[in-house]
């Protein structure tokens, strides 16, 4: 007789380990592959191979404690900080610069200008800007928030969740490390645009995280568009409320990356693109990976 996976089995794998330990594995061969065209490649394949050992790790002891077992189920969150990162070391492999002109061109194609320039200053003004800055933000709190909801109130929907998210990310992720686009602060102007301390609260707090990040690059598709659209649908299916505040800040959310300076309006298009498409194709990948993880 099958029976559904238990997520409390001890020892067992869960849909979102055969996805995890993929990404790291496809991460490692990326890295060998790519290994003279790699900034610190023998750091990265360390940290690499060091994830994928904790990931084991809480998978096969998780059971013997419940700080462990939220660790197992919140791990995929924590890993995204590093996998993030890590993208703007490993994207030259297969261009040796970036390639930002070819999507400055379909920008130019499409408005006769270049909207990730144009629309933050042309509409400069305390309100849209701390608006702009505000749903931006947003992103930060919006899958933590349905995440907390759906771990305390629907365990099974929220190990789903965690499923589909990752694999939008993890999708993403991949696509950073084979197209290096630095986005919206490829000119030296915008650059500095998304440095200044400006009007209100969120312009601010926006402007020093990008005053501290060293990451350049991971423009193409915006994962800023990509996942509020899969959390957005993810919401409107369990719960409601949260979905359609999602569905309206994410609608914003959308047009700050560029007015922002942070991406080309190319890069919004792919986002929601990728954000459906990969969303759904999880939904399946999920199902297909569960009946492998039912034991008879």
């Amino acid at each position: 007789m099958i029976r559904k996976f238990d997520f409390m089995t001890k020892n067992k794998f869960r849909p979102i380990d055969f996805i995890s330990f993929a990404y790291i594995f496809i991460n490692l061969l990326f890295i060998l592959f790519g290994w003279k065209r790699i900034l610190n490649p023998q750091l990265h394949f360390f940290a690499f191979l060091m994830i994928g050992i904790v990931i084991f790790l809480l998978i096969k002891y998780s059971h013997k404690s419940k700080i462990l077992c939220f660790f197992r189920d919140w791990y995929p969150f924590l890993a995204f900080l590093y996998f993030f990162e890590v993208t703007s070391a490993l994207n030259k492999v297969f261009f040796p610069d970036f390639i930002d002109p070819f999507f400055q061109k379909i920008d130019l194609l499409i408005f006769g200008y270049q909207p990730a320039i144009q629309w933050g200053l042309k509409c400069d003004n305390f309100f849209i800007h701390e608006i702009m800055a505000f749903s931006y933000f947003s992103y930060y709190l919006m899958f933590p928030c349905l995440g907390i909801f759906l771990y305390l109130k629907k365990r099974e929907t929220f190990h789903k969740f965690v499923f589909n998210l990752s694999f939008v990310f993890y999708v993403c992720y991949l696509t950073y490390n084979v197209l290096p686009v630095a986005g919206g602060r490829y000119w030296d102007l915008t650059l500095e645009l998304t440095k200044i301390y400006q009007y209100g609260l969120f312009s601010r707090i926006m402007a020093f995280i990008y005053n501290q990040t060293t990451h350049f690059g991971g423009a193409f598709p915006s994962s800023h568009v990509a996942l509020s659209v899969a959390v957005t649908i993810c919401a409107l299916r369990h719960q409601k409320v949260l979905g359609y505040i999602f569905l309206i800040l994410t609608f914003l959310l959308s047009i700050s990356t560029v007015y922002l300076h942070y991406h080309y309006f190319i890069d919004t298009i792919f986002g929601i693109f990728y954000g459906i498409g990969f969303y759904f194709l999880a939904i399946k990948i999920f199902s297909k990976l569960e009946e492998k993880c039912s034991v008879s």
